[in-house]
């Protein structure tokens, strides 16, 4: 499934929705006998366009799920059953968003302090803080083991994946934490994949024997003896390749084998700054080579991207901080301080756009939004839980049940 259908696919799913939510609200009305003509004729149309919608979105959703399937087949082939307890922490993940997002946003309304007075702002402050306080604790704890799997990841997405490969040694480098908002849970990792979730779901061979995943790219598993020829699969059937250089011979097989058998433009690299040694084994394999002092110029965790042309003539790009609007906006604090990550998105987009891809615009800001996640998350979760809230109070006034 593409992007574009992936978003019409949306759009029609949320109209058929959105249409049903007030269909329910006006037959309320009737019931309570609240301008019962207008009432009437408004429930029978977004009754109408809700039936009308739901076939087409029914489809579409098949379509996604059946267009992943040989994929999902690929990543869940050694995956383990899910526990059944795991349905308990994503509700308790769910709550530790609601309070964090809702501490942050009492907080925030405290601070303003308009219309209130000293001691109900205090009170809401206090209030927000031990909300935020609580949510932030449970979302330590329940992030990792809620994390979906890359099976999960791609039937909910649907397009074909960005394909992520490292050094197992290179993911705690990528699982530390930037500055970024006020409070930042998000690693540089799941901001990376924030970021790459422009093109498709971002999935990742997980370290064997790992207790929980890292949070980024979804990750599954596969048997230390037996991965070749699953990784080479993928890489057949995935949009883009993302590979951070490092050491060790199963990184030094999968760009011989990105080399061999993919085109130049799906390969993109990522060099990390300060090891030149890496980019003398990337020479071996390269028609054209890449020289060191290029490939390890840059200011962040990673230091460069590179990406080749039709003929594997490798193009380096810096990753470095951003100049404009966007930094100008930080430094007068309309925004909030852009992480390394942040600039490594601009890079790939940069890169991706200098090869012949036609990148989307959201993939910067993708990266700097990741960093609010959980706010966001908890801002949405108390809107879905409202709405419906609302139309069940309105049952139950119409039943006399309240």
């Amino acid at each position: 499934m593409s992007s574009r259908l992936r978003m019409f696919a949306r759009w029609i799913t949320a109209t058929a929705v959105v249409a049903a939510y007030v269909a329910l609200h006006l037959l309320v009305n009737v019931g309570m006998g609240v301008d019962v003509e207008a009432s009437r004729a408004g429930a029978l149309w977004c009754g109408a366009i809700a039936l009308a919608l739901l076939g087409p979105a029914l489809w579409l959703r098949h379509r996604r799920r059946s267009g992943v399937a040989e994929l999902v087949g690929l990543v869940d082939r050694f995956g383990a059953r899910q526990p059944r307890w795991r349905r308990a922490v994503r509700i308790a993940n769910g709550a530790g968003y609601l309070l964090f997002g809702g501490g942050t946003a009492a907080v925030a309304v405290s601070e303003r302090g308009e219309g209130m007075g000293l001691t109900v702002s205090f009170g809401v402050l206090v209030g927000g803080v031990a909300a935020g306080a609580a949510g932030l604790l449970i979302l330590r704890r329940t992030r990792p083991l809620a994390a979906r799997g890359a099976a999960q990841a791609l039937l909910r997405d649907g397009r074909r994946p960005v394909l992520y490969l490292r050094s197992f040694d290179d993911d705690a480098t990528a699982a530390r934490v930037d500055d970024g908002a006020e409070i930042n849970l998000h690693s540089r990792e799941e901001q990376f994949a924030a970021a790459l979730g422009a093109v498709g779901p971002v999935i990742a061979v997980g370290r064997p024997g790992e207790p929980l995943p890292l949070l980024g790219a979804a990750r599954f598993y596969l048997p230390l003896d037996d991965w070749q020829g699953t990784v080479r699969r993928l890489m057949d059937l995935s949009q883009l390749i993302v590979l951070r250089l490092g050491k060790g011979e199963g990184l030094r097989w999968e760009i011989g084998e990105a080399r061999a058998t993919q085109p130049p433009g799906k390969l993109v690299l990522l060099a990390p700054r300060g090891l030149s040694e890496l980019a003398d084994q990337l020479n071996e394999g390269l028609p054209t080579p890449v020289l060191p002092r290029e490939a390890v110029t840059g200011e962040h965790w990673i230091g460069a991207v590179i990406a080749f042309d039709g003929h594997w003539t490798p193009r380096v790009f810096p990753v470095v901080e951003r100049k404009g609007p966007w930094a100008w906006m930080e430094r007068v604090g309309l925004t909030t301080p852009q992480t390394p990550t942040v600039h490594l998105a601009h890079a790939i987009r940069t890169a991706l756009a200098a090869t012949g891809w036609r990148p989307r615009r959201t993939m910067t800001w993708r990266a700097q939004l990741a960093t609010r996640k959980a706010d966001l998350t908890g801002v949405g979760l108390a809107v879905a839980l409202t709405l419906p809230g609302w139309l069940g109070y309105r049952v139950l006034q119409l039943a006399g049940l309240w």
